[in-house]
C-alpha cells in the first residue's frame, strides 16, 4: 500500500485489516472498491461492507480534507477515534450498537471497522417490505427501548432517521455514532432525536397505533409523561416538517 498503515485501536481485526491493506499496492479507497461492497462514497468519506472468513465488518474511510484533520488524528482527536470510543462506551452500558473492531491511520485518512450488521435491515427497508402492522410491533417496541435507554444514559443520537436504525430480528441497533454525544436527560438534542424519528414515521405513514407502541416503550426508560415529551419535541418537529413541503407526510402523530 502507498504510505504507512498505523493501528490506533483494536487487536485481531486491526492486524487482519492491516495485513490486507499492506498486501495491496493501492490506497485504502482503491482497496475498498476492489475487495468490499461499497455502500456510499463522498468527498468526505467512503463506507463499505467487507466479508472475510465468514465474518462481516462495516468499514468507513474518513478522508483527510484539510491539514487540521490530519493534525487532529495525530493527537488522538480524529472523528474515527471518537466514534470508536463512543461505541465502546455505549456497548458497555448494554445499549445496542455495533461492536467497534479497529481503527487505523492510512495515507488517505482514518479507517474505522465496526461489526457488520446482517440478517435484518434498516427500519425504512423493513417498513417498505412489511406485510401487516402486526409484523412491526416488535420493531417499534425495540426502537423505543433502544432510543429510550440511550437517552436515559445521558446521550443523544444526533441523527435519528429510520435509515440509521437497524433491526436484526431481536433488537434495534443504533448504527451511525458519528454525531452521538453526551447530554443531559431531556435536553433539546434528545428532543431533536425524537422529532426526527417522529417526522420519518409520519413520512412513511406508519399510523398512530404503532407510533404509540414506540412512545410507550420509550417512556419506560425516560422519566416523564407523553404530554411532556410532545411539548419538548414539538418545536424541532415543526422545523423538520417545514423543511419538507412536498406534502409527502401521512397522518400527524403528535
Amino acid at each position: 500500500m502507498a504510505g504507512k498503515v498505523r493501528i490506533k485501536r483494536g487487536d485481531v481485526w486491526a492486524e487482519r485489516l492491516k495485513e490486507h491493506l499492506m498486501a495491496s499496492p493501492d490506497g485504502a479507497a482503491e482497496w475498498m472498491e476492489e475487495h468490499a461492497q461499497i455502500l456510499n462514497s463522498t468527498s468526505d468519506s467512503m463506507s463499505a461492507l467487507w466479508r472475510v472468513d465468514d465474518e462481516l465488518a462495516y468499514l468507513k474511510l474518513y478522508r483527510f480534507r484539510s491539514l487540521r484533520q490530519k493534525l487532529l488524528s495525530r493527537v488522538g482527536r480524529a472523528q474515527s477515534l471518537r466514534t470508536y470510543k463512543r461505541a465502546r462506551e455505549l456497548a458497555g452500558k448494554n445499549i445496542p450498537v455495533p461492536q467497534p473492531l479497529a481503527c487505523l491511520m492510512v495515507k488517505q485518512g482514518a479507517l474505522l471497522a465496526m461489526e457488520g450488521m446482517s440478517g435484518g435491515g434498516s427500519l425504512v427497508e423493513l417498513w417498505h417490505y412489511h406485510s401487516s402492522e402486526g409484523d412491526f410491533d416488535a420493531v417499534m417496541h425495540a426502537a423505543g427501548e433502544a432510543l429510550g435507554n440511550l437517552h436515559a444514559a445521558g446521550y443523544c443520537y444526533g441523527d435519528c432517521g429510520w435509515a440509521k436504525l437497524y433491526w436484526n430480528g431481536e433488537r434495534v441497533f443504533l448504527t451511525d455514532l458519528d454525531h452521538t454525544r453526551k447530554c443531559a436527560v431531556g435536553n433539546i438534542q434528545q428532543s431533536r432525536d425524537l422529532a426526527r424519528f417522529t417526522a420519518n414515521a409520519e413520512e412513511l405513514g406508519i399510523g398512530l397505533k404503532l407510533y404509540e407502541q414506540f412512545l410507550e416503550r420509550y417512556l419506560q426508560a425516560v422519566p416523564g409523561t407523553r404530554r411532556e415529551l410532545v411539548e419538548r419535541m414539538i418545536r424541532p418537529l415543526y422545523r423538520i416538517r417545514g423543511q419538507h413541503l412536498s406534502g409527502g407526510y401521512g397522518q400527524r402523530l403528535v
